[in-house]
């Protein structure tokens, strides 16, 4: 059974032939918890990776009963969070609770801050970084004029703004935040839900070989990402827009709902 990624849940999803995936859920928003009465039948578990830092104190809002709810990408749903720090996108506490108690519910993480770091990793190759990435180093002007990326600070060693000048990260600065980040990942989950998870998902699916390592030393030993990697741990997922894409196109549709 291949895996599908998703991000804020939409109606158009459900036309899609869902039973044939297992499915998983990243950054822990509020719709994935919404529209659960959609999926409870699903034949496999459900994964949801949950961003801890975004979650917030709170009860548990209601389920969808007929009403679909406004949609929103990543990149603005992003934008809330990290410049505006509005996190009612997200589920509560509650909800999270909520949610890990079913039998057909299974939950792993996603980082506790999910932010990123200027890189020069394939700096020229991607496309113009979201304006919430941009904002996170707003006093850095022009980074791609500049040669850089904006990438996983998980993921990679980059180069951070301090007091209006880049520096590069040192190797030991880079792995006490990837140490720090995860600490606070799983402190959460212990404080909130009593249990340790073992299966973790990469931030913006972006990883490296160190990253791997220091995660594997806290107890992680299945790992998810967007593409097939040579490491046999790493299982890759298909983009749920991408399915939809192609399944619209097989029914004629010039475009995804």
């Amino acid at each position: 059974m291949k895996t599908l990624m998703i991000h804020d849940v939409r109606r158009a999803y459900f036309d899609l032939p869902l039973e044939q995936f297992q499915l998983t859920f990243d950054d822990g928003l509020y719709s994935q918890y919404y529209y659960l009465p959609l999926l409870e039948n699903h034949p496999a578990p459900l994964v949801f990776f949950i961003a801890t830092g975004f979650i917030q104190p709170g009860a548990a809002r209601g389920v969808f009963e007929g009403q679909w709810r406004p949609y929103l990408k990543s990149k603005r749903y992003m934008y809330r969070a990290m410049i505006e720090k509005e996190r009612d996108f997200y589920m509560t506490v509650d909800e999270v609770i909520r949610l890990a108690a079913l039998p057909n519910v299974v939950i792993g993480a996603h980082s506790h801050f999910h932010d990123v770091i200027l890189t020069r990793t394939h700096a020229r190759k991607r496309k113009p970084p979201s304006d919430w990435k941009l904002a996170r180093f707003a006093d850095v002007d022009d980074p791609a004029g500049k040669g850089f990326s904006i990438r996983s600070r998980l993921a990679f060693r980059g180069y951070d703004a301090r007091r209006g000048r880049v520096e590069r990260r040192t190797r030991s600065e880079w792995e006490d935040y990837i140490k720090y980040d995860t600490e606070c990942c799983l402190s959460w989950f212990e404080r909130h839900l009593g249990f340790t998870p073992d299966r973790y998902c990469f931030p913006f699916n972006e990883y490296s070989s160190p990253l791997v390592t220091l995660l594997q030393s806290f107890g992680f030993r299945y790992f998810y990402a967007a593409r097939a990697a040579a490491n046999d741990l790493i299982r890759p997922r298909k983009d749920i827009d991408r399915l939809l894409t192609e399944f619209d196109l097989s029914r004629g549709r010039d475009t995804p709902r």
